[in-house]
């Protein structure tokens, strides 16, 4: 099973370590808005995943996303920042959604061949 988490943040690396320790998917894409955050997220969790059933990690894109049978949004504002609490800032709260239609493009091609395979069973 393919997996995408969208967010290297504490509850993306959270999500991808259970995932991992776990052995519940063969292949996880994190995907993030700074690439080396994500490509170092994967780096610290290849460490231990030698000791964990296989699966492929790593860094990606939203195409990437495409076909993945569960895809994890754990972006979100920092709350460190104010950025979660902080209700008279609709642009920052409104900034979390930029990504969506990259994801949109990529999952709706995953959505309609599991909508056409489950329909034919």
């Amino acid at each position: 099973m393919k997996v995408g988490i969208i967010g290297a943040g504490t509850v993306g690396s959270a999500c991808l370590t259970a995932l991992v320790a776990r052995g519940c998917a063969r292949e996880i894409v994190v995907v993030n808005r700074d690439r080396k955050r994500a490509e170092g997220l994967v780096t610290d969790v290849q460490y231990g995943a030698v000791l964990c059933p296989y699966a492929d990690v790593r860094a990606g894109d939203y195409p990437d996303l495409e076909r993945a049978a569960l895809v994890m949004i754990t972006a979100g504002a920092n709350e460190k920042t104010g950025g979660a609490t902080d209700r008279n800032d609709p642009a920052g709260r409104l900034r979390l959604l930029e990504p969506m239609p990259q994801f949109t493009r990529a999952s709706s091609r995953g959505f309609a061949q599991w909508r056409r395979r489950r329909s034919s069973s």
